[in-house]
């Protein structure tokens, strides 16, 4: 069986699913190698389709198996289906823990969960209230609500550390 280096590598590989095909490539495709390298450069000495099905099935896993707010913080920051993103934010606007309205939350998640991108003024604070609440104030919601975020990122982490030991497929269990 196929081994991640640790979940974090788990995360990566099984939220960007959508984009590991099964199309045979071309033979300098097959030896150039982007990034950090795989630890078993064959995949654990499965083949390209058995490897997207060993990730196919540890997603199923997580998603399945870890509580439904670390798995929508996991999809909301590291998935790349944009739909899919839309939808765990959408989920966690409501549940998140912050002392702003509505539109801040939306705001403040969507911004938390998408990369800021050059050009859009929707990153910029001040579009967030439309009650003429302080920049300080505006400034003190997002950091609690950024370090809700992440604690939660955080424990999501940690409740998928042992639903992937205990299959064997963190590298460190694996010997």
């Amino acid at each position: 069986m196929g081994v991640y280096r640790d979940v974090g590598h788990v995360v990566a590989r099984v939220m960007s699913i959508e984009t590991i095909d099964g199309t045979k490539k071309a033979g300098w495709q097959s030896r150039y190698q982007s990034g950090f390298p795989e630890s078993c450069p064959t995949g654990g000495g499965l083949s390209a389709h058995e490897r997207l099905t060993q990730d196919s099935m540890t997603r199923a896993a997580l998603h399945r198996e870890l509580p439904e707010l670390a798995w929508r913080l996991l999809v909301a920051r590291y998935s790349i289906n944009d739909i899919e993103v839309a939808q765990a934010i959408h989920w966690l606007v409501p549940r998140v823990v912050c002392p702003g309205h509505h539109l801040f939350k939306m705001k403040c998640v969507t911004a938390w969960a998408i990369p800021r991108r050059l050009g859009p003024a929707f990153y910029q604070l001040h579009t967030w209230d439309a009650d003429g609440t302080p920049e300080r104030t505006l400034r003190r919601w997002r950091q609690e609500t950024k370090r809700w975020l992440e604690d939660q990122l955080d424990a999501a982490f940690r409740a998928a550390t042992p639903l992937l030991e205990s299959r064997g497929l963190i590298e460190s269990s694996a010997a």
